[in-house]
């Protein structure tokens, strides 16, 4: 359970900005002017969606309004074309399987939610494969966006793409496509563990996405090594206390040896695995169902 202060208590300025966007968002010459044909009716706007986003654009009505339409353009190849609130509390049962893709961390050095993407897991070239990997996304989104500060403040953003395949799967460029379409406001943003080749790539994606449309946010991406990360002195911002638990430094022997018989038996190795993603899986329930429902 989150501590009282962590707890999101909308204020009034907030919820007038996100009475406003909404009624952008039932405006159909707003809706066309950002590429939508038509304007969103009252029961296709999520409340607790579109609240997230509002705080995310620091209460900009207009902002907010474009950001959650964009959102939705980048989710519409997989027939999403609405929010609601199913998506958090009942989803589809298989996208509990993909959100392996997301990693528990703790705060950063601010006191703000760690956003961490393990790149190893690949999602099959299978368009209902790929809807549940959303399904996951828009939950671990909403989820790490869920407490007072880290909505209010921004985040620190991870991208791990260490032990990232090397054989393409042949759907990439479509979900980077989603994956930008996020609402985010990243105060940091690390990709780990990317070769020379692989960073030309994955800045050539974040740039076609419109990830990092604005100068301010392509000059928070640091291409870094995992002790970067943790390294405060030279910019670091994630504690070493604070990094997801299977890449926390071993102190001692033991735990040496505890690695290294990890290698070497696969069958635990796969149930450590199993017990993570469960644990993400409970966090992330949690989290959302403190979101508060706006009075809109």
């Amino acid at each position: 359970m989150m501590a009282p202060e962590e707890c999101i208590v909308y204020t009034k300025s907030e919820l007038d900005a996100m009475r406003q966007a909404k009624t952008l968002l039932q405006d159909a010459d707003f809706c066309q002017k950002h590429k939508r044909a038509t304007a969103l009716n009252e029961k296709e706007i999520s409340k607790r969606h579109l609240a997230i986003t509002v705080l995310i654009s620091k209460s900009r009505p207009e902002e907010a309004a474009m950001k959650y339409i964009q959102w939705l353009q980048g989710l519409a190849v997989w027939g999403i074309e609405k929010f609601n609130d199913e998506q958090l509390t009942n989803p589809p049962k298989r996208s509990d399987h993909y959100l392996q893709a997301y990693k528990l961390a703790g705060r950063d050095i601010n006191g703000t939610c760690i956003f961490w993407i393990d790149g190893k897991n690949s999602i099959p070239n299978d368009m209902e494969e790929e809807m549940f990997s959303t399904y996951a996304g828009i939950r671990y989104h909403m989820a790490v966006h869920s407490d007072a500060r880290t909505i209010r403040e921004g985040l620190t953003f991870v991208i791990d793409v260490t032990n990232k395949p090397k054989k393409k799967v042949g759907n990439e460029r479509r979900l980077q496509g989603s994956h930008s379409s996020y609402p985010l406001r990243p105060q940091h943003i690390y990709i780990v563990g990317a070769s020379k080749l692989v960073r030309v790539g994955i800045n050539a994606l974040l740039l076609i996405g419109g990830f990092v449309s604005k100068a301010k946010i392509l000059k928070r991406i640091k291409f870094v090594t995992l002790d970067q990360v943790v390294d405060e002195q030279n910019g670091g911002t994630v504690p070493k206390q604070s990094l997801p638990k299977h890449l926390k430094r071993a102190e001692s022997l033991d735990n040496l040896i505890a690695m290294a018989n990890m290698k070497i038996n696969e069958e635990k190795k796969d149930d450590a695995e199993l017990t993570s993603n469960e644990l993400v899986v409970e966090w992330v329930n949690q989290r959302i169902s403190q979101i508060p429902m706006p009075d809109i």
